[in-house]
C-alpha cells in the first residue's frame, strides 16, 4: 500500500468504516495518518455523517490520537454553510431537523433557524440530518414543510451506515419516508455530490491529479470521487465486501484490504 499512497500529495478520507467503527479506531488507521504526517502529505476527512459539527469531529479524532484540525473536516454541514454564504440559499427562514449540537453550530454561523415547529409554513428551506433522537414529530413537520413549498436539503441520501451491529438506517432512510408523504425534490449536500468534493479539493489546495479518495462506500465515496475526476481507493473495512465490489458497475482505481502501510 505504501507504493500507492506515496504517489499522491493529498488524501480525502472517509470516517465511518475507514478510520473507525462506532468511534473506535480501526486497525492501522492511526499509523496511516502518522505516515501521512511524517511524509508531509495533506489530508481532509470527508464524512456524510452530520450528527455533530466539523469542530466536534476534530475533537473526537484528536481524542483518538489522530492529528486533526477543524479545517481538516468537511461534512455536508460545511457544504450547506458554504452554499448559504455564497447566496444560493437565503440565510433566514430555515428549519433544521438535526441534533441540538448541530443546530447550535449552525446558529453560531449567523444563520437564522426557525425553532417553533408550528411555524413550519414560514420555512423557505429545511435541512434534514439523521441523528439518534430523530422522531416521528420531526418526520411529520419535515413532511409538512415540503408540502408547503420549502426546499428540501439532506446531509446525505445514504440509506445506511456501518456499525459493529451491522448497517443501520441513515439520513437517506428518513428522506425516503418524507418522499413517501410528498414527492419533494431533494438536494443532496453530501457525497457523492460534486459540490462537497469541490469543497474538499479547495481545502487541500492541490490539483485533482495529486489527490486520492479513500472510502468504504461505492455509491458515495467512490462514485463521488470518480465523478469529481479524482483517483479512488475502496477499503474493505466498512460496508463493502470484495464480492460486492466485483459485482458493482462503480469501479475504484484501487481496492485495499485495510490501511496498513
Amino acid at each position: 500500500m505504501k507504493r500507492i499512497f506515496s504517489k499522491f500529495k493529498g488524501f480525502i478520507i472517509d470516517l465511518d468504516g475507514v478510520m473507525y467503527l462506532d468511534q473506535k479506531l480501526l486497525p492501522f488507521a492511526k499509523s496511516f495518518i502518522n505516515f501521512l504526517n511524517k511524509n508531509k502529505k495533506k489530508y481532509i476527512f470527508l464524512t456524510n455523517d452530520s450528527s455533530v459539527s466539523p469542530y466536534d469531529y476534530s475533537i473526537i479524532l484528536r481524542k483518538l490520537g489522530i492529528i486533526c484540525s477543524k479545517e481538516q473536516v468537511v461534512t455536508p454541514i460545511s457544504n450547506f454553510i458554504n452554499i448559504i454564504k455564497k447566496g444560493t440559499i437565503p440565510k433566514k427562514n430555515i428549519m433544521v431537523f438535526s441534533s441540538n449540537k448541530l443546530k447550535n453550530f449552525i446558529r453560531k454561523e449567523n444563520i437564522d433557524i426557525i425553532t417553533e415547529a408550528n411555524k413550519f409554513k414560514d420555512s423557505n428551506s429545511i435541512l434534514v440530518s439523521g441523528h439518534i433522537d430523530f422522531n416521528y414529530k420531526d418526520l411529520m413537520y419535515a413532511s409538512l414543510c415540503v408540502q408547503n413549498g420549502a426546499s428540501l436539503y439532506a446531509t446525505s441520501i445514504d440509506n445506511s451506515y456501518p456499525t459493529k451491529l451491522g448497517n443501520v438506517p441513515a439520513t437517506g432512510s428518513i428522506i425516503a419516508a418524507i418522499s413517501k408523504t410528498f414527492p419533494a425534490k431533494v438536494v443532496n449536500l453530501g457525497k457523492p455530490s460534486k459540490k462537497i468534493f469541490a469543497l474538499a479539493i479547495e481545502r487541500l489546495a492541490l490539483d485533482k491529479s495529486e489527490i486520492l479518495t479513500i472510502g468504504d462506500n461505492l455509491k458515495t465515496d467512490i462514485h463521488g470521487s470518480n465523478s469529481a475526476g479524482i483517483k479512488s481507493a475502496l477499503v474493505l473495512t466498512g460496508k463493502t465486501t470484495m464480492t460486492m465490489a466485483k459485482k458493482s458497475k462503480i469501479k475504484p482505481d484501487y481496492i485495499i484490504k485495510n490501511l496498513k502501510i
